[in-house]
């Protein structure tokens, strides 16, 4: 019993912090959450035409 509230507990915190994480990169907008924006060439082209 207290294994299953431990394990549900788990499943909750491991959602809710994904769901911090998405809202916080898409706060940041597309290119600059993106883990290859540094290397990326369509982030830079974007960034120029902006």
């Amino acid at each position: 019993m207290i294994a299953d509230i431990a394990i549900g507990g788990l499943i909750f915190l491991y959602a809710g912090w994904m769901l911090v994480r998405h809202i916080r990169k898409s706060t940041k907008g597309a290119c600059a959450s993106c883990s290859l924006s540094d290397g990326c060439s369509s982030c830079h082209a974007n960034m120029k035409n902006q």
